[in-house]
């Protein structure tokens, strides 16, 4: 089988892309040095209408030098722009290193807390149960305190009892019926 040729809209010399950036230098330079002012310079040949440059040369050479400078300057800038990112990219790098250690330590810092925060709430919980027994064993303190006084006055009834049934000679004399001694 034939390959088919294919009609392009370029013309065959621009569709590589080497010959095409050849080919948009070339138009440039022609572009600037038509674009400097050019000395017309006025013939005595009468057969002659056309109008010549005074040295196009020279001036297309300068304008190549020119761009040559300017490139090498470019050029300059460019490596020192390539220098200044590859230290930026190293400080980086170094930075970063201690950041990561700083997050590890974080991280294992962070556990720690809630470690500590979960026997503070088991301490608190033992707190709060240890107020609630203390509430409870003083009510108990005061019925402890009650009963006494109420046992002391029972007690003091019984002796007071005790001392007029002594003083009457008690029950058993009374039957007998025997007179004090």
């Amino acid at each position: 089988m034939k390959p088919k040729r294919t009609h392009s809209t370029r013309p065959k010399i621009f569709q590589s892309p080497a010959a095409a950036a050849e080919a948009a230098s070339v138009t440039a330079a022609y572009a600037l040095a038509k674009s400097e002012k050019l000395e017309f310079i006025e013939t005595d040949d009468s057969n002659f209408e056309g109008v010549r440059e005074n040295n196009p040369v020279q001036d297309f050479s300068i304008e190549i030098n020119a761009i040559r400078e300017e490139n090498k300057v470019l050029v300059s800038s460019v490596a020192k722009v390539k220098s200044e990112n590859s230290r930026v990219r190293e400080k980086i790098d170094e930075s970063m290193v201690p950041t990561s250690e700083l997050s590890k330590e974080l991280h294992s810092v962070q556990g720690q807390l809630v470690v500590e925060r979960s026997r503070c709430s088991k301490l608190e919980a033992q707190i709060a149960e240890l107020q609630k027994r203390l509430e409870t064993s003083q009510s108990i303190d005061d019925e402890v305190q009650q009963l006494r006084r109420q046992k002391s006055m029972v007690d003091r009834n019984m002796e007071m009892a005790a001392a007029q049934t002594q003083g009457s000679g008690g029950v058993c004399r009374w039957i007998a019926r025997t007179p004090n001694t």
